[in-house]
């Protein structure tokens, strides 16, 4: 790195298993006192003073007198610090990074983008001078807040080890270690995940994670992706990337796919696949739609009865009743009530059938830095040791 990016390297190391899960779940569910927490936790009240002293002290925790004053003694109630840590996120598309610095809720402090070099002939995009764009941007981003703790980034592809990138879908990378180039220029601890699995992480602990122990994640952009919580763990890598989900037919007589699969769940809602039938962008499509033109609300709606399948089937598959839809297109497909429809319809139970089958189904469409902020909420949950 050059002087005007250098990184002011982070002040601790990762929490011990039992600090971990205090700060873990006052993260997740708000401030507690120590006998609460002794409680939920099962540890004995001696060890919860321990944690809670070692987290004082490193300034993690804060510990309070409760505000509102009760009968006797106050109590104290332990809280997070979020200034305690630091972490710059960045989401890679094939032309642009975009970056935000979090701080240990998640909460966003500033936010940059920069362009990525050009792919040469062979349409690979050059990691050198990737990292170096990247470290550039992380500098920036460090000067917004006291120091940085560590780098969390994301990608469309496999990645191994959260570190090398197997296969980078729109870089056009393959057995690329973007981890150690890049720690090594910015002098920080380097997370990469793949993006679907970051924002999992983000919801784990910030969104559908607070209520339930296992969901699942679908987002709609250009492409589809796909990620796994399980009983509280976050499913790292996927055994096909959502290929089988993806491909999965809804209609033998329907659209191909960019595969040549006649009517399965991505012809139907792939953007390029979408543009390729529509002959027209996508955001024309759903302005058509929206003006009521019938040719492009009938591609709108077979999106959208495509991702009530996709959803109710996902679901099916996790045993849970929780599906978090997510990404740029998100907003226009779930907003047609042909989605609504196609999940009712898996629902409904068989006329001898005494169990009753709810799905919960958040959306939350995606800016780029929403992106970005799932990658910088791995990268702190990897500098405080989480799994």
């Amino acid at each position: 790195m050059t002087s005007s990016d250098t990184v002011t390297p982070p002040a601790a190391g990762r929490l011990s298993t039992g600090e971990l899960a205090v700060t873990r779940h006052l993260l997740v569910h708000g401030p507690a006192t120590r006998g609460d927490l002794s409680d939920l936790l099962r540890v004995s009240p001696a060890s919860m003073s321990r944690l809670a002293r070692s987290l004082v002290s490193d300034g993690i925790v804060a510990e309070n007198a409760e505000p509102v004053p009760g009968v006797g003694r106050p109590r104290q109630i332990l809280s997070v610090v979020p200034g305690a840590r630091h972490v710059v996120g960045c989401k890679l598309t094939a032309t642009r990074a975009y970056g935000v610095v979090c701080d240990m809720l998640g909460d966003v402090s500033a936010t940059a983008e920069t362009a990525l070099p050009a792919p040469d002939a062979g349409g690979t995009v050059p990691v050198a001078a990737t990292v170096r764009a990247l470290a550039q941007l992380v500098g920036r981003l460090a000067r917004r807040v006291p120091s940085v703790d560590g780098v969390g980034v994301s990608l469309g592809g496999v990645i191994a080890g959260r570190a090398v990138v197997r296969e980078g879908t729109f870089l056009g990378w393959r057995d690329v270690d973007l981890a150690g180039p890049l720690r090594q220029r910015t002098g920080l601890p380097v997370v990469v995940t793949n993006d679907v699995t970051a924002l999992a992480r983000e919801q784990l602990w910030f969104g559908a994670g607070r209520t339930h122990a296992t969901f699942g994640v679908i987002t709609v952009g250009a492409g589809l992706g796909f990620g796994v919580v399980r009983e509280g763990v976050v499913v790292e890598q996927l055994i096909d990337n959502g290929h089988l989900l993806a491909h999965a037919p809804l209609d033998g007589r329907g659209p191909r796919c960019g595969l040549g699969h006649r009517g399965c769940v991505a012809a139907y809602l792939n953007r390029d696949d979408i543009e390729r039938r529509a002959a027209m962008a996508f955001d024309e499509v759903v302005r058509r739609a929206g003006d009521g033109d019938r040719a492009a609300t009938a591609v709108i709606d077979g999106a959208a009865r495509a991702l009530g399948h996709l959803a109710a089937t996902f679901a099916g598959a996790l045993q849970t009743t929780h599906i978090v839809l997510a990404g740029e297109d998100i907003a226009a497909v779930a907003a047609s009530p042909a989605m609504a429809e196609a999940v009712a319809d898996r629902l409904r139970p068989g006329p001898r059938e005494t169990q009753r089958c709810s799905l919960d189904i958040t959306v939350a469409p995606l800016t780029f830095s929403d992106w970005a902020q799932g990658a910088a909420v791995a990268g702190i949950q990897a500098v405080l040791g989480a799994a």
